[in-house]
């Protein structure tokens, strides 16, 4: 018999780009930025970790494209498993906004975005990725 564990979601942990190269944080209240990640528990950290890593690499995916990015935030949910061994079964990231004026290119580029990111691409979970135009 499998041991289960109660459902319980880390975050929401924004990102928010505004096209400076220095990104702002901010833990459940988008309102309350800051420079740095969240420190509050290991989990935290590892999903601003990811939630900074695609707006990094959708950076690179428009310079690529040579297309100007909007301002956008990234919101990273991790899901944990009710299962163990204990760990983010899945990790639901939301753009915010508009990432460029075409929605297809804006598509092609998350596409990209999300193939190329290391941190995504490193852990052993689902990652989702969505977006919530403005």
């Amino acid at each position: 018999m499998a041991l289960k564990v109660k459902p319980k979601s880390f975050g929401p942990v924004f990102v928010l780009f505004d096209g400076s190269p220095e990104l702002q944080y901010a833990y459940g209240d988008v309102n309350d930025t800051s420079p740095h990640p969240p420190g509050g528990t290991p989990v935290d950290t590892m999903i601003a970790s990811l939630g900074s890593c695609i707006v990094r690499s959708v950076e690179w995916a428009a310079n690529q494209s040579k297309a100007q990015l909007n301002p956008f935030q990234v919101r990273v949910v991790g899901i944990k498993s009710t299962e163990l061994p204990g760990r983010i079964e899945k990790a639901e990231i939301t753009i915010i906004g508009n990432l460029v004026d075409e929605e297809v290119q804006a598509l092609n580029i998350l596409k990209q975005a999300k193939a190329i990111c290391t941190v995504s691409n490193s852990l052993n979970t689902t990652v989702e990725i969505n977006i919530q135009a403005m």
